[in-house]
């Protein structure tokens, strides 16, 4: 039977099963949406400084740090959309009672801490790794990973203005009600539908899980240097999910300026990603992954300016474009390296070195905002992480290659 007979049927599964990942990726952005929009109010609700209320960002960000591999098994051994309906359940509970029940602030964190953070987990990058894996064969896998990644930055581009004007005009409360809805009723019953695509896609690219060699993984140099400027990834990206508009507040800026800044850095986010992928494929990863490290660099070096118009456009701009590149490419790398069957939780791990600089930084900009009454602090020192990422993935090219698992 010909392959030009055939390819179509086995291509409509795969694109479905990968727009379903995409959407996904597009309403869990709302976990860390809202609650970015909502921190000032939040803070003032429970009666606490923003110190004190970061706490509930910083168990997020701790909480998913090391759900992360468990996130990897379960998607490894379960199966990706199994794993991504969980979170959801999970992700609805959780907004659900903070809606509904009379919670203080410990209350709060706790319920979005932990279980908030293993719905996002469960529902994003290291399950929806998997899910690519399984689904796309050879060289597309790095592109089609960033497409589906890039529902989060479509998330940005349509929810985060909706966010910031929300945050005007709605309690939190009823915000969360109604993210609560949709996770616990919405998603559930469209991923239930979707299951029958994952079967499919698996049984057209079989993917076995591996015990993951822990003496080979402890012994090798590059998976820490990998891990520690994913770190730093993290650590930006909280600031940015956390801080970044609390600091533009702080800045008496426009709501309008807030909000094209936070949608130009969707769009350059979207492009981040699909360039990536697009590049991954004719060029080095490695430098590539340590170039964007440097923009990521530049771009917390311009959140120092005293220009309005520096520190919200341009940055934006330059951030965005590095956004998601580093995620991209850093999970091509670990798939080079450990292999589709053991990917699942390594690159669980590397996401827990992730989530651990987030989780730093969560806590860095409320301790300096409450401190110093400025994030400028926590900029330089951003600013100090992202370029030793760059010289840590620098290293890389100068080792040697290790064999992918069989």
């Amino acid at each position: 039977m010909s392959t030009s007979r055939t390819l179509p049927v086995s291509m409509t599964p795969v694109s479905m099963l990968l727009a379903v990942g995409f959407l996904i990726m597009f309403l869990a952005s709302a976990i860390k949406g809202a609650y970015q929009a909502y921190f000032a109010d939040l803070a003032r609700h429970f009666g606490t400084g923003r110190a004190q209320f970061a706490l509930s960002g910083s168990l997020f960000m701790l909480a998913s740090g090391v759900m992360s591999p468990l996130a990897g098994g379960l998607a490894q051994r379960l199966g990706p959309l199994r794993t991504v309906l969980l979170g959801s359940l999970c992700a609805g509970a959780a907004f659900l009672a903070l809606a509904l029940l009379p919670v203080g602030w410990v209350g709060f964190a706790l319920i979005y801490g932990l279980l908030g953070a293993f719905a996002l987990t469960a529902m994003t990058f290291v399950p929806m790794g998997v899910l690519v894996d399984r689904a796309v064969a050879g060289e597309h896998r790095t592109l089609a990973y960033a497409a589906v990644t890039n529902g989060t930055a479509i998330g940005f581009i349509a929810l985060a203005p909706l966010w910031l004007w929300l945050e005007g005009q709605v309690d939190w409360k009823n915000v969360f009600l109604c993210i609560g809805a949709v996770f616990a009723i919405v998603i559930p019953a469209a991923v239930r539908r979707a299951m029958h695509l994952e079967r499919q896609s698996a049984a057209e690219q079989p993917a076995q899980a591996e015990r993951v060699d822990w003496a080979r993984l402890v012994a090798d140099r590059r998976f820490f240097a990998l891990a520690l400027s994913f770190a730093s990834c993290g650590a930006t990206m909280a600031f940015i999910d956390v801080h970044l508009v609390p600091f533009w507040q702080d800045a008496r800026l426009p709501w309008s300026l807030q909000a094209s800044s936070l949608s130009l850095l969707g769009v350059l986010e979207l492009a981040s990603g699909i360039a990536a992928g697009a590049l991954a494929m004719r060029f080095n990863k490695v430098a590539l992954l340590a170039g964007f490290y440097l923009l990521r660099c530049v771009a917390m070096g311009l959140l120092s300016s005293h220009s309005p118009q520096l520190h919200t456009t341009v940055f934006a701009m330059v951030f965005g474009a590095s956004y998601m590149g580093t995620v991209v490419l850093t999970a091509a790398l670990c798939l080079d390296l450990y292999g589709p069957g053991q990917k699942g939780p390594v690159f669980g791990l590397m996401f827990m070195a992730h989530q651990f600089g987030a989780l730093f930084v969560t806590q860095l900009g409320g301790w300096d905002a409450d401190t110093h009454g400025s994030y400028q602090f926590t900029i330089q020192t951003l600013t100090f992480a992202t370029v030793s990422a760059a010289l840590l993935c620098s290293s890389l090219a100068a080792s040697p290659p290790v064999p992918a698992s069989k």
